[in-house]
């Protein structure tokens, strides 16, 4: 969801619409669903940033976002199609009576909508907009198109519930959270300036180190906040 939603936001910044009259009807449109949501923009950046979906809200945005308030209606039904047919594939990935077969024949046909070519020439009457490239398929979708039916397979007696990468997600919200923003970017501006990278293979050392030590049972420890 991820990917659609960037996609989204991308192709209204392509179109010369993302104002501040975009935001505002797109941050509205989010508090009519319940899914707390804002953009921003960090001093001396040109660019904005906006609160990271997660766990249910993804869903919310998925099944009942509006696309009208931000689209015409010529890319509306198109992507409204896309996003109904990515929420069926994960229906269906959390059903355990999913075919596999029919879930692998279903994710290939969503891919295929996926990647739709524009058709004409551009700037013609003849032109018809298609959807993506195949450089904006992520590992995610390559997984989801031509892995899941075989986990399915594979892991009947655990479901794939059982394969969860929400904690993998959530650390990654952690490191870009603390590490890449726009006061810490790439180590920030200081004297001691070092790789966010780097930085973040430190903190992991020392939470290990901490951790496999015992640290934790001493006594009077000071936990300092990094």
């Amino acid at each position: 969801m991820d990917r659609l939603w960037n996609l989204l936001l991308h192709e209204i910044e392509e179109s010369g619409y993302f104002n501040d009259i975009a935001r505002e009807i797109i941050v509205k449109e989010m508090n009519r669903i319940k899914v707390n949501f804002h953009f921003w923009q960090e001093k001396d950046c040109r660019f904005w940033s906006f609160t990271l979906l997660m766990g249910q809200d993804k869903l919310k945005v998925l099944e009942f976002f509006d696309l009208n308030k931000v689209l015409p209606l010529t890319r509306v039904n198109v992507i409204r199609n896309l996003w109904n047919g990515f929420f069926d594939l994960y229906t269906a990935i959390r059903d355990p009576t999913t075919d596999p077969k029919i879930f692998k024949k279903n994710a290939k046909m969503w891919l295929k909508i996926f990647l739709t070519p524009s058709t004409g020439t551009p700037n013609s009457d003849n032109f018809v907009q298609g959807l993506y490239r195949p450089s904006d398929v992520t590992p995610y979708i390559h997984v989801l198109v031509f892995h899941i039916h075989e986990f399915m397979e594979r892991h009947k007696k655990w479901g794939l519930k059982s394969f969860s990468c929400a904690p993998v997600e959530n650390k990654n919200h952690q490191h870009v959270t603390q590490f890449f923003r726009k006061t810490l970017r790439d180590g920030g501006n200081g004297t001691n300036r070092k790789s966010a990278i780097l930085q973040i293979l430190e903190f992991e050392n020392r939470k290990l180190y901490y951790n496999c030590n015992n640290f934790h049972n001493i006594p009077n420890t000071i936990k300092l906040q990094i």
